[in-house]
């Protein structure tokens, strides 16, 4: 069922939208993007190098993203080192922006709705999150999110990385 719901997504979905080719990126130099915050400012990945970064990419219309932004967003105070943002890509800002009037979550937003880093990090599915080293380089991908073990895993490998 899940599958073709994301076949109908993809189905949607511009040509940009679509990642052009699997790439595995654990390990690899995390790709830097530029993108608008909420509050209309730049976000560039790259002025965080030396900060351990947690990426999650969202959409409004996905399920699991309403209990991972708030969990994230709970946890983000117990890694003050750790640089925690959410990647939107929804096309319309409307569609956001209703999501976050319903699902409350203390992260920084970046809007992505022309699917640049959606694209550059091959990311299919929705929540995508992806944690990366003070040097840049992918440390660690989850795809989907499970309300049982929640972000156990991440927080692990947060705290490899901070030692």
């Amino acid at each position: 069922m899940l599958f073709l719901l994301f076949a109908s997504f993809l189905s949607l979905a511009a040509p940009e939208m679509i990642p052009e080719e699997d790439v595995e990126l654990t390990g690899r130099s995390a790709p830097d993007f530029s993108l608008k915050t909420l509050d209309g400012n730049e976000f560039r990945l790259s002025d965080h190098r030396g900060q351990v970064v947690v990426l999650s990419f969202w959409a409004s219309w996905c399920g699991p993203c309403r209990f991972e932004l708030p969990e994230l967003s709970r946890i983000k105070p117990l890694y003050p080192n750790t640089k925690f943002i959410a990647v939107n890509v929804d096309r319309e800002r409307s569609e956001a922006e209703r999501f976050l009037k319903r699902v409350q979550f203390d992260l920084p937003i970046v809007w992505d709705n022309q699917a640049m880093a959606l694209g550059e990090y091959s990311v299919v599915s929705m929540p995508t999150m992806f944690l990366i080293d003070k040097n840049g380089t992918v440390q660690y991908v989850k795809v989907g999110y499970s309300r049982q073990k929640k972000l156990a895993e991440l927080e692990s490998k947060i705290k490899e990385l901070q030692q």
